[in-house]
């Protein structure tokens, strides 16, 4: 398991919004805990049968390829630290 925020690595749904925008964006899908967006630092979460089979018919019903991406960080844009007590 990664030690360092440099060794995390995240695994995310991503594809064309359905809609005809041409914007790329995260994918959804639902889980338990409802609709949320498919990203986990655990590809073995993503690739789960019924991840996969939902995203499948989303894929058929809009007509939209959907990709399952590795992202890697390349940047720490900002960071929040606790404030002191």
């Amino acid at each position: 398991m990664p030690k360092k925020l440099e060794e995390v690595e995240l695994f995310a749904y991503l594809g064309e919004d359905e809609f005809g925008s041409g914007e790329i964006g995260l994918k959804q899908g639902r889980v338990p805990a409802g609709i949320i967006a498919l990203v986990s630092t655990h590809q073995g979460k993503l690739i789960h049968r019924d991840v996969v089979e939902q995203l499948q018919r989303q894929a058929d019903i809009y007509g939209k390829t959907i990709h399952l991406c590795r992202f890697v960080l390349k940047e720490e844009v900002l960071t929040i630290n606790p404030r002191e007590k």
